[in-house]
This record gives structure tokens, sequence and C-alpha cells, in this order.
């Protein structure tokens, strides 16, 4: 008889442990709050509208990526189109002048020297630090469990020694001060939306590269799709998922996890426990905080959260396609969100996927830092917290019509998803969708030896997924759930099997049952 494995959470981390487990002769059970899969890597429908609310880009979708034969063998590539952006983002300034940031490095390079001249030597040195890393890519498992896995990543990294200790320390608020042109010093604080002055500029550097060289793009079907296709991958190969299944307690006996127990009271018993869940629930809640030392407690008391998130989404009658995929403009009048006051606005259309609006219509998206405790604060009274997303729609609706005018009369439909909102469907702690902040510190962390995938003192447990990964990563929230599997093949010394039963192809299949779920 197989041994059990019990995973808390359908997220990407715990779809993927359920689908290694399957082929590795284990039997995994997933235990989802939710109605439908997926966690944080989601979408939902609103009147012929999909809302997509996590994913900017995948990486791992181009052969030439290490992580490429995963999707593979999750059921997600190939098969499924892959947009490439051309132009990540545009950022505007007050004056009209429009900064591209092109993923062609060439083609960047060329534009940031005709926007500012007098930067031509920081502009190459960028660009130039940008080629280096066409060819990195991060390992799948970036915290090597013996000595021949360190081994290996020590010699992929050898290629890269120089680029990574020139560029290792250097923070993003620090290096835009280099560039003397003012667009283009916001241009790259934009880049990736929410980067914290203390953003390692490393990062920057490596995604642009990643697109530049095609490994990473936006799977056609939004989050959703993509998590689906893996939940197929996990049924055929057959696991099974219990959603509306809250976990409100692991089970341990003599310091050894056997189990779980459900909201309705009902208990169930395994060989293995995993936990794909909100790390301060895993850890704090579903655990009584027994299994916490010092070094623990202090990651959770003082590593920066990343910020709660508000996605205002609009179905517009109206085509944008023309438009950059991504803009980024100030306002003429600042918008106040709670607490939190902002400048400017990012607005996303998806008009390059055609399963996101009706033809000749646009979804456009428009994500916002929010201030939680406003918001948290506004739900107990559902009259006031409908009243306040109504008016932050209105608001933003107006902010867009100044720059297109004419939109507002387009506006199909509308919906606002609040920090409540993620962590009423997620229960990730204060609704942070990205998990823990990528700063200085976290990427030290994922330079040295992670963070720990298991508790002090707790045995046949295991936490994957994004609280102990790079934040909102979904390539290696999915290598997490392998690496785990890995492990406790290890630990049982059997071989670690990526096979998939004969007659299973390793091909995406089109699944999409997004929800009109409220937020």
């Amino acid at each position: 008889m197989p041994k059990s494995i019990i995973i808390i959470g359908a997220g990407i981390a715990g779809l993927s442990a359920g689908c290694y487990a399957q082929m590795n002769n284990y039997q995994a059970q997933i235990f989802e709050l939710h109605t439908i899969p997926g966690g944080l890597c989601t979408s939902w429908r609103r009147h012929g509208y999909l809302f997509d609310g996590g994913m900017r880009y995948l990486v791992g979708v181009s052969p030439a990526a290490k992580s490429y034969p995963m999707w593979q063998e999750l059921g997600v590539l190939p098969g499924r189109g892959i947009y490439h952006y051309d132009e990540f983002i545009c950022v505007e300034d007050k004056a009209g002048r429009a900064f591209h940031l092109y993923t062609n490095i060439d083609r960047l390079e060329a534009h940031m020297l005709a926007l500012s001249p007098a930067d031509c030597d920081v502009i190459g040195q960028f660009a130039d630090a940008v080629r280096a890393f066409a060819t990195f890519d991060l390992p799948l498992d970036l915290t090597p469990d013996d000595s021949l896995e360190n081994l290996q990543l020590g010699l992929s990294m050898l290629p890269f020694t120089a680029p990574l200790l020139r560029w290792k320390d250097v923070t993003l608020g620090e290096y835009v001060t280099r560039f003397h042109d003012p667009l283009l010093r916001e241009g790259l604080r934009q880049f990736l939306q929410f980067a914290r002055p203390d953003f390692p500029v490393l990062m920057l550097l490596i995604t642009l590269a990643q697109m530049h060289k095609g490994i990473a793009g936006y799977p056609l079907g939004g989050s959703l799709a993509l998590a689906e296709s893996i939940t197929h991958r996990f049924l055929k190969l057959g696991g099974q998922i219990d959603y509306e299944a809250r976990v409100t307690e692991i089970l341990v006996e003599a310091d050894h996890a056997v189990g779980v127990r459900l909201a309705d009271g009902t208990e169930h018993r395994a060989d293995y426990v995993l936990s794909a869940a909100d790390g301060r629930t895993t850890i704090f809640d579903l655990l009584g905080g027994r299994y916490v030392d010092a070094a623990l407690q202090n990651t959770y008391q003082t590593m920066p959260l990343a910020p709660s998130i508000l996605q205002i989404a609009l179905g517009v009658a109206h085509d944008f396609a023309s438009e950059p995929p991504a803009l980024c403009f100030p306002l003429a009048q600042p918008i106040d969100f709670g607490d939190l006051r902002h400048q400017r606005l990012t607005m996303r259309h998806y008009c390059f996927d055609p399963s996101m609006a009706p033809a000749g219509k646009s979804v456009l998206s428009v994500w916002c830092e929010a201030d939680y405790g406003y918001w948290k604060g506004l739900h107990v009274v559902p009259a006031a917290y409908a009243t306040a997303k109504g008016k932050i729609a209105q608001q933003v609706i107006g902010a867009l019509a100044r720059r297109y005018p004419g939109l507002a009369a387009q506006v199909e439909t509308v919906d606002v998803a609040t920090p409540v909102t993620y962590e009423r469907y997620t229960a990730n702690w204060r609704g942070s969708i990205y998990g823990w902040a990528m700063t200085m510190r976290k990427m030290a962390l994922m330079m040295g030896k992670g963070m720990a995938k298991t508790l002090p003192g707790l045995h046949n447990f295991y936490m994957i997924g994004q609280w102990v990964e790079p934040s909102g990563n979904i390539q290696l929230s999915a290598g997490a759930g392998r690496d785990a599997l890995e492990v406790i093949c290890g630990v049982d010394g059997r071989p670690f099997s990526t096979a998939l039963p004969a007659g299973q192809q390793a091909n995406y299949s089109p699944v999409n049952s997004a929800l009109e779920i409220t937020s």
C-alpha cells in the first residue's frame, strides 16, 4: 500500500507537490478552503470579462529554460500559447515624455540613449549587465539538500561569478540615482511594480534578461487556467482534492505530523503533511506556535512583508490593443486609498489574450498598494465597505478617463478586489499576494541557505510555497513542491521520478472554469 501525503492548499506549490507525489507512488490528498484551485494564482469572471488576479509573467516558457521540463511534467507546456512582451511597461512623466521599457535590450538601449544622451555611460553599463545575464537561468532548487546538488549549483553559477559579485550589493534605490534623467530613474523604478528602495537591482537585471531571451512570457488563458491545467494533471494521476475544506489544526503525535483536522471536525491521517498555505497561519495557528525557534520568530516579526494589493478591474467597450500592455502615468490630482496617497496609476490591459474579453473590448486592471487596516476595518460594516469600493472605482475611472477621454461611458463592468478579498479566498496574511517583499535581506537568504522548509523539532512535515520561496515567483513555488517530494523520496530510500504513466502526454490540457466570485 503506498504511503500517504496530506497537502494543505491547492495553490501552485500544493498542486505541484501533489503531482510529484502521485508520480512517485504516494497517495496525495489536497485540502483547499476555496471552491477552485490556484490559491493566489487565480482569475474570475464578470459579465463576459476575465480578470486576472495574480500573474504578470511566467518564467520557463521556452525549451531553453531549466524549468521548462517541469512545466511539461505538470501539464502546462507545450500546447499553450505564450505572449512575449515586446514592451513590458510605458512610464510617462508630467511633461508627456514616455519611457518605453522594451524587452529587447538592444532596442531598449537605443531608446534610452535617445531619451538621455547625457546618460550614455550608465546606459551602456546597464545594457551590458542585462546581456551578461542573457544565458543565466535560476535553478529550480535554490536550496540544495546534499553535497552533489550544492556542487551542481556552484558549477552552474561559475560563468556568472563576475556579474553576480558586481551587482549583488546594489539596491534599486541607489542604482537609479546614477541616471541624470528623472524619467529614466522613474521608469526603472516602475519596471517591477511595488519594488522597494532596497529591492536588489540584480533581480531587475535577471528578469529583463529572461524577457530578452524569451524564457519569460504570459501564458494565454491567465492564472486560473494555468492552475487548472496542473489540477487536471494531478487528478489524472490519481490524486484527490477536497474543496471548501478549511484545515484548522495539524495533528501531531510524539512530535510527528500525522494528519489534519478540518473546520467540520473531521480528522484525516497521513504519513506526511505538507503545508502550501499561509506561513503565519500554518506555524502559529494550525500548529499553535509549538515548533518555533528564535530565528523563525525573528523572521515573522521583522521580515518585510510585500504590500497588500488593491485591484480595480474594468471591462470596457473599447479596444486597447494599440496601447502599451502597461502604462504608468502621473495623476493631475493624487488619489487617497485609506491612509495611502497615490501620485501615479499603473494600468494594464490584456488585449494580447483573446480569452480575457469579447472581441473589440478590453480588460483594464489597476493595482495599487493598499492599506490593509483601512479595508479590514471597513469590511465589518458591509455597507461602508461597498461604498468605499465604489468610491475608489469611480476615482480610478475618472483618472483613466482624463488620460483616455470618453472611457467612463465605455465601462461595462467594474470589480474591486481589496486585501480582504485576497485574505478571504486564500487566507494569506494581510492579503499579501507576494508574501515576503523582495529585499536585499530576502535575496541574501535566497543566495545562502534559503528559508527552512521544516520546523524545529517537528517530523514528517514540510512547508512549501511563497512563504519559504522568493516572493510571488510561480516557477519557484512549483519547484518547491517538486523539491519537497524529492526530499521525501530520499527519506524513504526510493529514487525520485518525474516520469508520467504510460499514455499520459506532457501537453497542456485546456481547462477554464473561472467563477464569478464576490470580491
